[in-house]
C-alpha cells in the first residue's frame, strides 16, 4: 500500500501547486482519495458498492469523511482524523448514504476558518459547497491531474505488485490454456494465478479473445467461445492492486504452430516495441514514440493493419497521460509509468498485440514487465 510519508508529500505538493491561496481543499474523486490518503474502498467487502468518501485538507490537517460500513478501509488511510458516522446498524432503517456523507463533510467544514475553498469540482457533491454560499472556490481537477503524472516510489511499488500478479497470470496462461477450454475457463485460470501472486482478492479485467475475435482490435472480456486448435489467443489485462494497475499483453497460438504470416506479424510488433523504446526518455514528445512505432510498421508496409494508439500512461486509471498518439501535445516526464503496445490485425491471418510497461527515469527508462512475449507457448 501507499506510505504515510508518500501521501503527506503529495498533499504538500498539492498545496504548493495551487494557483491561488486556499483555506481548505475538498477532494472526492476515488482516485484522489487513494493518491493523497491511501483510502481505497475494496469491492470485496459487504456494502462497499455505493460507498464513497470526501477528503478535507487544511494546511496542517487531513480529515477523511466516510461512514462506518467501510471503516476497515478508512483504518488504513494516512490522515489525521477519520469521521465515519454510522450509516446502517442492522437495527434501524438507513438514511440516504450520500446525504449523510455531505452532512458529515459540512460539519467538518463548519470548523474551517476562511472562505476560499479548493474544490475537485468534477466529483465533490454539489451540496458540500453550495450550502456555503459565501465561499469562493478554486478548481483543483487540473492541478491534481498534473501532479499524478509523476509517480512516487510508493506508487511504483504498488504498480510492481500489480505487474507481478499480472506476470503470474500470463505464465499460467502460456502453460495452461488448451484447445477445448472456453475463454471463460482461460480467464478463471489467469484470475486464480494473479490472485495467488497478489496475496489478496484482486479484480482482473481486459481482453481475453480467441480465434476470429482476434482479427479485429475490439478484443473484449471472455465469452463462452470454445478455443480451437491453432487459434490465436490475445491476452491483454490489468490486475488492480489498491487502485493501481499495470497493463501488458501477449498473444500466442493455442494447440498448434503459428503460420509464417503470423510469425511475420509477431516480428513486426516486437520490432515496433523496440523502436518505441529507443526514443522513450524524459523530454521526448509523446507523439515521437507513436511516430517511431508507426515508422517501423510503415517500413514493413503494415501500418494499415495498426488501428490503435501506440501506448499510454498508467497508474490509478487506464489509460492515463501521456498518450502516445499522432496529435499528442504532451511531453514524457521522468516518473511517468507508461505502456508501449503495437498491435496488427489482418483478416484471414489473425490479430495480435504485444505490450510492455516502463518507468521513465532520469537517464531513460526501466522495463517493469518481464513476461514472455511469444507466439509459441
Amino acid at each position: 500500500m501507499l506510505t504515510a510519508e508518500g501521501c503527506a508529500s503529495r498533499r504538500k505538493r498539492l498545496w504548493d501547486a495551487l494557483p491561488t491561496a486556499c483555506d481548505a481543499l475538498i477532494l472526492a474523486d476515488p482516485q484522489s482519495l487513494v493518491y493523497f490518503a491511501n483510502f481505497f474502498i475494496t469491492p470485496f467487502v459487504f456494502r462497499a458498492s455505493d460507498a464513497s468518501g470526501i477528503l478535507i485538507l487544511e494546511p496542517d490537517k487531513a480529515t477523511l469523511v466516510t461512514d462506518s460500513m467501510v471503516k476497515v478501509c478508512a483504518d488504513q488511510a494516512h490522515v489525521d482524523d477519520v469521521v465515519a458516522p454510522v450509516w446502517y446498524d442492522g437495527k434501524h432503517s438507513a438514511p440516504h448514504r450520500q446525504a449523510l456523507l455531505v452532512k458529515s463533510a459540512l460539519d467538518v467544514l463548519m470548523k474551517v476558518r476562511g472562505t476560499r475553498l479548493g474544490v475537485e469540482a468534477s466529483s465533490v457533491p454539489a451540496g458540500v459547497f453550495l450550502s456555503r454560499r459565501g465561499d469562493s472556490t478554486v478548481a483543483l481537477d487540473d492541478v491534481v491531474r498534473r501532479l499524478r503524472r509523476v509517480k512516487d516510489a510508493d506508487e511504483v511499488e504498488v504498480l510492481r505488485r500489480s505487474i507481478h500478479a499480472g506476470e503470474a497470470g500470463h505464465a499460467a496462461a502460456l502453460a495452461g490454456i488448451k484447445p477445448g477450454m472456453t475463454e471463460l475457463d482461460a480467464f478463471a485460470l489467469v484470475q486464480q494465478a494473479a490472485t495467488e501472486a497478489a496475496g489478496e482478492p484482486v479484480v482482473v479485467y481486459g481482453d481475453f479473445a480467441s480465434g476470429p475475435r482476434c482479427e479485429t482490435d475490439r478484443g473484449g472480456p471472455p465469452t463462452h467461445r470454445m478455443i480451437e486448435p491453432g487459434d490465436l489467443f490475445l491476452l491483454d489485462y490489468s490486475v488492480i492492486v489498491r487502485g493501481y494497475r499495470g497493463d501488458f499483453t501477449n498473444t500466442f497460438n493455442v494447440g498448434g504452430p503459428p503460420t509464417p504470416s503470423q510469425r511475420d506479424l509477431f516480428e513486426a510488433c516486437v520490432g515496433a516495441i523496440k523502436a518505441g523504446e529507443a526514443v522513450l526518455k524524459p523530454g521526448a514528445p509523446a507523439r515521437s514514440i507513436d511516430e517511431a512505432v508507426r515508422t517501423h510498421l510503415r517500413s514493413l508496409n503494415l501500418e494499415y493493419a495498426f488501428p490503435s494508439h501506440s501506448g499510454h500512461g498508467l497508474g490509478l486509471s487506464h489509460p492515463e497521460p501521456p498518450y502516445f498518439v499522432r496529435d499528442s501535445d504532451e511531453t514524457v516526464l521522468a516518473g511517468d509509468v507508461v505502456a508501449i503496445e503495437p498491435g496488427l490485425f489482418v483478416k484471414g491471418v489473425g490479430g495480435m498485440r504485444f505490450e510492455n510497461n516502463y518507468l521513465v527515469t532520469a537517464g531513460g527508462h526501466e522495463t517493469l514487465t518481464h513476461h514472455r512475449l511469444t507466439l509459441e507457448p
